[in-house]
């Protein structure tokens, strides 16, 4: 066989090979680029599309959105929401009802009003807070303290009775605390009194023994350290020397 009818057939055999090629890959295989539909445009980013301002998506078509009476399309235009003053119920926009003492809130979800500053939410109304005499309205406006020098009682402000040593103070329920150096025994302040080798607790109203005694009863008797041990950094206890440990009264070697 010459070189030119191998050739021939070679490239025949190829020709042939392609064809199959080509049959085995159907149309239908390809990629489809579907229309855009009507009150759309294409996405500005990656494919497919999205509806224009004013228009939701439904399948693959763009239906208008129709806000109803007191509503208006969302921020992003494929919806609607109520305007102020009213909100969304069953596909309608229903006035919210505010009562006396109450306003029209930011938030238009829930009940969409809140109360007056001196009014508390009851149920579905703003009742008045009835403040008593020597109380004001608190900080939130939603209840009331009494003024200083009075303490709350039930429903009314009591004038709080400070013993001699005393002072008012809101950091105790009743209204009161001792100075330091004296401590609340029933209604008064009493001094207290503080033993030897003792001094002030750091509340003022009670004594704790010094650096090396320990309490005994109302005194403070000296620490007996062991041989071999010194008092720790507390001041009321013991420790070993090093290398040696603890081992009942006594330190003993490791």
């Amino acid at each position: 066989m010459s070189i030119l009818h191998r050739a021939f057939v070679a490239l025949t055999v190829a020709s042939a090979m392609l064809a199959q090629i080509l049959a085995v890959t159907p149309a239908a295989a390809q990629t489809e680029v579907s229309a855009t539909p009507a009150n759309a445009q294409a996405r500005g980013y990656g494919p497919g599309w999205e509806c224009d301002y004013g228009f939701a998506r439904v399948g693959q078509a763009c239906v208008v959105v129709a806000p109803p009476e007191h509503g208006r399309l969302n921020g992003r235009g494929d919806g609607w929401e109520c305007v102020r003053g009213f909100r969304g119920d069953d596909g309608a926009c229903r006035a919210i009802v505010v009562p006396v003492g109450g306003y029209l809130s930011t938030y238009s979800g829930g009940r969409g009003w809140d109360c007056d500053r001196g009014y508390i939410q009851r149920a579905y109304d703003c009742e008045r807070i009835m403040v008593p005499e020597h109380g004001f309205l608190s900080d939130r406006g939603d209840g009331w303290e009494c003024i200083r020098g009075y303490r709350r009682v039930g429903a009314a402000c009591a004038a709080v009775i400070v013993p001699e040593n005393g002072f008012l103070t809101r950091a105790t329920p009743i209204g009161w605390d001792c100075v330091r150096g004296y401590a609340l025994t029933g209604s008064n302040c009493v001094a207290v009194a503080i033993p030897d080798n003792a001094y002030i607790n750091r509340r003022g109203d009670g004594w704790v023994c010094g650096h090396g005694f320990v309490r005994s009863g109302f005194a403070c008797a000296a620490l007996q350290v062991p041989e071999n041990a010194h008092v720790d950094a507390a001041g009321n206890a013991w420790e070993c020397n090093r290398p040696l440990r603890r081992r009942g009264d006594a330190c003993v070697a490791a």
